[in-house]
Order: structure tokens, then C-alpha cells, then sequence
């Protein structure tokens, strides 16, 4: 269903506007930006970039987070549709809710296949990273991200209610032999 020919890119700085664009198109839509990196504040976008190079390396992370890359979905236009983020391990938070890959779609390109075509290309990442199989979460109720999961080869563990965030979570498994 993916038309355009994507690829992953590392974050870099000569796409900055699409970058901007991406995060305030889930503004707009009244989302937080998925993931999480992704809509993290910034004083300069240079800085914004060393700061994920520096995590990609574990240096700088937060009390509480694990070393992480993050890659950059682009058409071939050079667009960012997606962004996703391989947490290199997992601790306890992560074994509960958000697992080694999170990943987010723009919203006006939902619908084309480039969740699963990012999933994809991320599960090949964590392989390079070293990790023999990976944990991938979603909200119980977020049907597109389930199918991305299974069409992706998910397997299905547990779901679970997390009193904190108020919702229930499901945990999929993808072996990468």
C-alpha cells in the first residue's frame, strides 16, 4: 500500500521544517506526538539532533530511560510520515507499557501502510542492535497499531490494566531468528 519509496534516516538537521511539520500536524489533531522523542522541546534543532545521536550512544539519558535511537520514516520527497524509536533493553517500565519500538504516523498518512512498513524496517534495526526478539506495546483499544504488530509478526502475551495512565495495555512479542 506504501506508494512513495521510503527509506529510514537517521534525525538530521536539513529536515528540520518536515520535522516541525510532523509534530504540529499531531498537535493540530490534538494528539502528543508519537513517539515521544519526537515531540520533545528544544532551544535549537542542532541541539535536538546531538541530543538523540547522544542517546542513541547511552550518554545524557535520563534518569530512568534506556539508551535509544530514533529513525526517521521519508518519502521520496523527503518527508517525514513516521518516526520510531528503538529502546536498545528494556526495564521495568518499559517491560509494562512501551516495550523496545515505539513508532507514530502522521496523521494525514495513516491508512497507507507506512506503520507497517516503519515497524519493518525497525525490527531489522533492533537485529543490527543485537536483540534476538523484541516487546512492543500498544493501547488494548488501538486496533491499527494491533495489525501493524501482527502483520509485522506479533505475537500476543497479556494485556494488562495500568492503573496510572488509566488504560490497558497489550504486549506483543516479535521474534527476529
Amino acid at each position: 500500500m506504501v506508494k512513495d519509496a521510503v527509506k529510514l534516516v537517521m534525525p538530521n538537521a536539513a529536515l528540520e521544517a518536515t520535522h516541525r511539520d510532523f509534530v504540529e500536524e499531531f498537535r493540530r489533531h490534538g494528539e502528543a506526538p508519537v513517539p515521544w522523542v519526537a515531540g520533545l522541546g528544544y532551544a535549537r534543532f542542532d541541539e535536538y539532533i546531538a541530543s538523540l545521536e547522544a542517546a542513541s550512544l547511552g550518554v545524557g539519558v535520563r534518569p530512568g530511560f534506556v539508551p535509544h535511537s530514533t529513525w526517521w520514516l521519508v518519502d521520496d520527497h523527503d518527508t517525514i510520515v513516521a518516526v520510531a524509536n528503538l529502546r536498545h533493553e528494556l526495564n521495568e517500565r518499559l517491560q509494562r507499557r512501551g516495550g523496545h519500538i515505539g513508532f507514530g504516523v502522521k496523521p494525514s498518512q495513516r491508512g497507507k501502510g507506512y506503520a507497517t512498513e516503519t515497524l519493518r524496517l525497525m525490527l531489522e534495526r533492533a537485529r543490527v542492535q543485537g536483540l534476538d526478539k523484541v516487546l512492543i506495546t500498544c493501547d488494548k483499544h488501538n486496533e491499527a497499531s494491533a495489525r501493524t504488530i501482527v502483520r509485522n509478526g506479533g505475537v500476543w502475551e497479556a494485556d494488562e490494566f495500568l492503573p496510572e495512565f488509566n488504560s490497558t495495555v497489550s504486549r506483543y512479542w516479535i521474534a527476529l531468528g
